[in-house]
């Protein structure tokens, strides 16, 4: 993969031609496949399916790749940096930048003189602790009377993943959640992005309060269906320029902020820690570990303490993605993750319970509908059969309870490819349910 040095001379595109000399050049002149994409941005065009800032991202990365190949290091470091700076989120300009010592420096944006210090989030009023939802026994119990959850992962189906607090619409969500209580469900888990819900520098903790009502707007809409919440913090954290693990001031204030806020919350579970902050230390065969283990439950148990110091009455747990033994010194309930067979699912079970007799939750559990998938594509029948035979192992051996990855069908972001991970859903973009929302029936109370 060739292409001019870094700072030559910038070639003109014709608006017309843009899209076709983007895909001549791919793979042969990435300053002038960088050019193409600039003259679309500028237009407004659009050139294929995938986003014009994928495209650049994939363009300035594989453009560092061919100049690091030729022994150009300081020119392929430009490019590495370009593509970080178009999404910082994508793992391989980070881990190329981080091999060649040439990470950016993090930046934060002052808070300006005129914001107003927060006060404590807290209601005045607490409700009575006995009304949450407890442990007792390596049982749950709410109101007196054994709690089974049964539930759903939840993002709004227009707003999953990053989009989710910065795009989604209450009267969208209030519809979606009225469906979800409707069938029978008596619980959801969202996730709580912190880059969303925060402004400037992040030990400030200086809230978004668009973005909390939201989260407020949320809890309410879930209590009038029905429904417990399970909240997951430290959601796609920074794990690179100010990593979760070991510099905890980055995120400590604002996870104060957010239990403070939503600690007397009648309608709250549980608090989630991190979703499969194992695979940080390689749980998953294939994977490279970022962190030590040592690492991570250290973390953990900081975490834990964070969260009890300032909210002593509701649950905790972590979501893991493999074993979640590592985290039973610290988490009142043992949550993890699931994605093959019902019999794989039952000899997990079986290790697990042997190892800890604290309640066991599957917090996520859930199998595609695409056909097209390229390596195992499933209709939605053989997506509610999975989902139904997982579900009965759950409820044949007495956990905790279930929550299904994921209430529904995702609709791609504008200029988005559709992909396996979209059709994971209950109930399809257009709300009309799928095969598998009648897979638990016979389980219903």
């Amino acid at each position: 993969m060739g292409g001019p040095v870094a700072g030559a001379t910038p070639v003109v595109v014709e608006r017309g031609e843009a899209c076709g000399v983007v895909e001549a050049n791919w793979g042969r002149d990435w300053g002038v496949v960088l050019a193409g994409l600039e003259q679309l941005v500028a237009s407004g065009g659009s050139c294929r399916a995938e986003s014009l800032s994928s495209k650049k991202y994939a363009a300035h990365f594989n453009y560092g790749v061919a100049l690091e190949s030729n022994g150009e290091i300081e020119p392929a470091i430009v490019q590495y940096q370009a593509a970080v700076a178009i999404d910082g989120q994508r793992p391989e300009a980070l881990a190329a930048l981080l091999r060649l010592g040439a990470l950016p420096e993090p930046t934060t944006v002052p808070c300006p003189a005129t914001v107003a210090p927060r006060p404590d989030p807290a209601p005045a009023e607490a409700p009575d602790p006995a009304s949450f939802v407890y442990r007792r026994d390596g049982r749950l119990f709410w109101d007196g009377r054994p709690f089974q959850v049964r539930g759903v992962n939840y993002y709004p189906r227009h707003a999953p993943w990053q989009r989710f607090l910065p795009e989604a619409d209450l009267p969208e969500m209030e519809e979606e959640l009225a469906l979800i209580g409707a069938a029978g469900f008596n619980t959801i888990r969202v996730f709580l992005w912190y880059d969303a819900l925060f402004v400037c520098e992040p030990e400030a903790a200086i809230p978004v309060e668009t973005a909390f009502a939201k989260v407020d707007g949320l809890f309410q809409l879930a209590g009038e269906h029905g429904l417990k919440v399970i909240v997951t913090l430290n959601d796609l954290p920074d794990l690179t320029f100010r990593p979760l693990y070991s510099d905890w001031p980055r995120y400590d204030a604002q996870t104060m902020y957010i239990v403070r806020r939503y600690r007397n919350e009648a309608g709250l579970l549980a608090w989630d820690l991190r979703n499969e902050g194992d695979l940080d230390y390689g749980a998953r065969l294939g994977d490279a570990a970022r962190f030590s283990q040592e690492e991570v439950i250290g973390w953990l148990v900081h975490a834990a303490e964070l969260v009890r110091e300032n909210d002593p009455d509701h649950l905790v747990t972590a979501g893991w993605w493999g074993n979640p033994a590592a985290t039973a010194p610290y988490a009142d309930v043992l949550s993890f993750h699931h994605w093959t067979g019902a019999g794989e699912l039952q000899a997990r079970v079986a290790v697990y319970r042997r190892e800890s007799d604290k309640p066991l939750l599957l917090e996520e559990v859930g199998y595609h509908s695409w056909k097209d998938a390229p390596r195992d594509g499933r209709d939605e029948a053989a997506q509610a059969r999975l989902l139904a035979e997982a579900i009965g192992v759950a409820e044949g051996n007495g956990l905790a309870g279930w929550l299904v990855w994921t209430a529904f069908d995702f609709a791609p972001e504008p200029g988005q490819p559709w992909g396996f991970e979209h059709f994971f859903g209950l109930w399809r973009p257009d709300l009309t349910p799928k095969a598998a929302l009648d897979g638990w029936g016979d389980q219903r109370e």
